[in-house]
Parts: C-alpha cells; sequence; structure tokens
C-alpha cells in the first residue's frame, strides 16, 4: 500500500545525514531541500492544482511539446506497461501535462496528485523525478527513499529533461512506478528507453523549428540531447541543440552571428572538434548522395578545401 501525506502528521526536523542519497543529483537536491527550501521530509503536503482555465492556457503554451511527445508517450508506455510503469509529461514549471496510466492505477494517482495540472517543481514537492530533472537540466533516477518526502518513499522515478529548439528546457518525461523494487533489476534499460524518447522529442522540435535548414549531427548521442545543428545553404549555422551547444560553446548570440560551420570548427579546440568536423563532412556527404560539387556548397567551401579535409580526415 502507498502511505499518503498525511496534513496533520506531527513535523519532524529534515535529518539527511540519516539519509544517505546514492547519486550526486539526489544528494545536491536534498541539499537544496534543506538549504534553500527549508522542508521537511515529513510534513504532510499536496500538490497544488491548476483550474481547467489555467490549465488550458499552460497546456497552450505548450501546445507543439504535446503535440510531438504525445505519440512517442504512448509508444513509451506500451513497452514499460508489463513493468507497472506510468508515463507522465510535464513542462518547464514541472507542471503535469499529460499521462499514460493503467486504470488500475486511477486510485493511487487521485491520492498522490499525479494528474494533469498538478504543480510537482521540487522547491514545494522536494525532490522528485519532474522537479528535479526540470531543475538540474539531467537524468535523474529516484529509487525507493530516495524522494525527499516521506510519504513517496515506496515511489521509483526515471525522469529526463526534453529540450527545445533553442536548447532551453521544454520540460519533462518521466516513467514512475509505485514499487520502486519492481523496476531495480531493469533501471538501466528503463532510463536509456527514457533518454532515447527525450532525444527523438528533442529532434521532431528541432527539425520542426528549422525546417527550411539541414540538420546535422556532431557526433554520437550520449546522453538526453542529441548534438545537431541545422544549418543553411551556405553553410551557415542557424540552429543548434543543447548537446551541440555544451559540444561547442556556442551561445544565442553567437549563433545569431551566422557562423559558418567548418570554419568555427576550425578554430575551436582541436580535440574536441575533430571527430565533430569528420561528423559533420560524413552527413553532408549522405545528405548529398556522395555528390562532392553539393557537398561544399552545402557546407559553404570549395571543392578543394573539402577534398583536402577529407583526405585528413580519411574519407573516401
Amino acid at each position: 500500500m502507498i502511505p499518503t501525506c498525511d496534513r496533520h502528521a506531527e513535523p519532524v526536523p529534515p535529518v539527511p545525514a540519516l539519509r544517505p542519497a546514492s547519486t550526486t543529483e539526489v544528494t545536491k537536491s536534498w541539499q537544496r531541500c534543506v538549504a534553500s527550501y527549508g522542508l521537511d521530509p515529513s510534513q504532510g503536503w499536496k500538490a497544488d492544482v491548476l483550474s481547467g482555465a489555467e490549465f488550458r492556457h499552460v497546456s497552450g503554451c505548450s501546445a507543439e511539446l504535446l503535440k510531438v511527445a504525445m505519440p512517442e508517450m504512448r509508444r513509451l508506455f506500451s513497452l514499460v506497461q508489463g513493468l507497472g510503469l506510468m508515463v507522465l509529461l510535464a513542462d518547464r514549471d514541472a507542471i503535469i501535462l499529460a499521462r499514460n496510466i493503467d486504470e488500475a492505477h486511477q486510485p493511487v494517482c487521485r491520492r498522490l496528485e499525479l494528474r494533469e495540472g498538478a504543480i510537482w517543481s521540487e522547491h514545494v514537492a522536494g525532490t522528485n523525478g519532474i522537479g528535479t530533472s526540470v531543475q538540474d537540466c539531467c537524468p535523474i533516477v529516484l529509487g525507493e527513499g530516495e524522494h525527499w518526502r516521506f510519504c513517496f518513499s515506496l515511489l521509483a522515478s526515471y525522469a529526463v529533461p526534453v529540450f527545445d529548439a533553442q536548447g532551453q528546457v521544454a520540460g519533462a518525461i518521466n516513467l514512475a512506478a509505485f514499487s520502486g523494487n519492481s523496476t531495480r533489476p531493469v533501471a538501466p534499460l528503463v532510463l536509456d528507453a527514457l533518454m532515447q524518447s527525450g532525444r527523438r522529442i528533442e529532434e521532431q522540435l528541432f527539425r520542426a523549428c528549422y525546417a527550411g535548414g539541414r540538420v546535422l549531427t556532431l557526433g554520437t548521442a550520449e546522453g538526453c540531447s542529441a548534438p545537431l545543428v541545422s544549418v543553411n545553404d551556405e553553410g551557415e549555422i542557424i540552429g543548434a541543440t543543447h548537446a551541440a551547444r555544451s559540444l561547442t560553446g556556442w551561445t544565442d548570440d553567437m549563433i545569431q552571428m551566422r557562423p559558418n560551420l567548418l570554419n568555427k570548427l576550425e578554430s575551436g579546440d582541436e580535440i574536441s572538434f575533430h571527430k565533430a568536423e569528420e561528423n559533420v563532412i560524413r552527413s553532408a556527404l549522405a545528405l548529398s548522395h556522395g555528390n562532392a560539387s553539393a557537398t561544399a556548397r552545402s557546407l559553404g567551401i570549395s571543392r578543394a578545401t573539402l577534398y583536402r579535409k577529407m583526405k585528413g580526415l580519411g574519407i573516401r
């Protein structure tokens, strides 16, 4: 049985030293709960829920995210349903926008306010999948006893942030189970499936935003964001994902200057950009079906320069 938050429970001062966190992200979140939010883990809590009008406004602001994410949520739910997991989508303010759940989970979801319009920001709910992943802009896994509040002690939560086309957090996608131990043996697989879903949502948002540009990859995706850039016909960068910005250090101001992709790569850190340059050229060649002249034009360089770079990188 899942314990509920009792509003009349006797407050007990937080004792984080007696509740060791298993990861750096959880530890940092618990520290914020004590030092920044002043939250008592034993204190009763019930999520604030938006009114119908408020929720319609919030949903409208996240319309593009919902449009892209809903099919991905259904696909993900079909994969994990047998594990007793539900799928939740929240916006950048940790407000739940949509969910996929089994009918059997309805009573507990009502009790814990895991429903559309509920606000699960970390500063009021304490450490939780949705609120903490949005706060830290990184994936988080919470097993039994790792949520800040005692009344969520049996929950397991896997959450990853979803980034928009400008590299900013648009929200979070979350897998939650009412019995944390049930998913422990497959936790790495669950998290990997969730991160892939987050990347797919991000890529669709990115491609929709830069529909007129060519989308290239700067390397292999290793987290919940893929290192993608969009370039125009002159080879100028017009957009970059969160991972691409982290890899290159590009800011909005730098991207607004429309830098040439290969020139920018050449001027950067040798170790960081060598692989990125190779991926860009290979992607451009693939888009041009191996046509060197078309590839050179798309990258904004001469054919001779392209051949020189291909030779140096061992590309045939």
